[in-house]
């Protein structure tokens, strides 16, 4: 039951979330379509200010697998310090709710993580992206002991709004029952991006 409460909890604040960034005409807002032969995955990343948080990042996504698994999650992200050229770094919590194929195999993680993004040419804008987010057992609930979600990708600008990136992702859970894992994607994925 937590978990059902969570997930709509996670839905209304993504909504609300696309909402105030309508609102206020954010041009710091991507919206992200990403696919790879079992898995698809709608993101939403908005600026921080709507929250309080100036240069940071919010964002929210839905993932569905081939086997019916569905996860939605939500981030906030914070600038780091560091001034590193052509290198960004953010970093925060982000929060995992799934509702695994098998009945009663629900799971919710509080991870924490990073976000990097190395600009290789500007005039393309050609970089390469990847994120890192890690939930231990004791922020992980439900049939799962911990999380791991990790990607890396490529991007390209094709248009002034809009890019285009392939990479790879790696996302699994640690499941209590038997001690296996359940990997939900490792495999490559293509995607597209809109910039509002």
């Amino acid at each position: 039951m937590l978990i059902h409460r969570t997930l709509v909890f996670i839905g209304i604040a993504l909504v609300t979330t696309v909402a105030v960034a309508q609102e206020g005409g954010s041009s710091g807002s991507l919206g992200e379509l990403t696919l790879s032969d079992d898995t698809l995955q709608l993101r939403y990343v908005t600026d921080g200010d709507a929250v309080g948080v100036d240069d940071g990042r919010l964002a929210g996504a839905f993932f569905l697998s081939e086997q019916r698994d569905i996860v939605l999650s939500a981030g906030l992200l914070f600038p780091s310090t560091l001034d590193l050229g052509r290198l960004s770094i953010v970093f925060g919590p982000q929060l995992y709710a799934a509702l695994l194929e098998d009945e009663n195999n629900d799971v919710m993680s509080l991870s924490v993580g990073t976000e990097m993004r190395l600009l290789l040419n500007r005039r393309m804008n050609l970089a390469l992206a990847g994120h890192a987010y890690y939930a231990p057992d004791i922020l992980t609930f439900g049939s799962a002991d911990n999380l791991t979600d990790l990607g890396a990708r490529l991007e390209l600008g094709i248009a002034p709004r809009l890019i285009a990136f392939g990479g790879m992702r790696w996302f699994e859970f640690d499941l209590v029952e038997g001690g296996g894992k359940r990997t939900l994607q490792e495999e490559l994925f293509a995607g597209f991006g809109y910039r509002f």
